[in-house]
């Protein structure tokens, strides 16, 4: 069991909901997703602090708001089911989008 691999084939098995959003992060500024996230008894040093490429400053909200005051997000054309059951291939909207 390599980073979780099992587990997460586990979960997958009994089910799952996608959910998706669009926020901010007041308390550590989505450093866990994107930059250094220094959590506790870790330094900067210890494996999987480093999770992107993204400056620590960068995720701070009152940056990201002042850049992107009016941001909005549009989840549109979601299809759910097994792989390979959702679209026919070769029948595209445009480039790189499928129906």
């Amino acid at each position: 069991d390599n980073g979780g691999m099992a587990q997460m084939g586990r979960a997958l098995k009994r089910g799952m909901v996608l959910a998706l959003s669009l926020w901010d992060d007041d308390e550590v500024h989505m450093h866990w997703l994107d930059s250094i996230h220094i959590g506790p008894n870790k330094t900067e040093s210890s494996a999987g602090v480093r999770r992107g490429p993204c400056a620590p400053e960068e995720g701070h909200p009152k940056n990201v708001r002042s850049k992107y005051p009016h941001a909005t997000v549009k989840f549109s054309r979601i299809s759910v089911g097994e792989i390979g059951s959702t679209f026919r291939e070769g029948r595209r909207l445009a480039d790189g989008v499928f129906v």
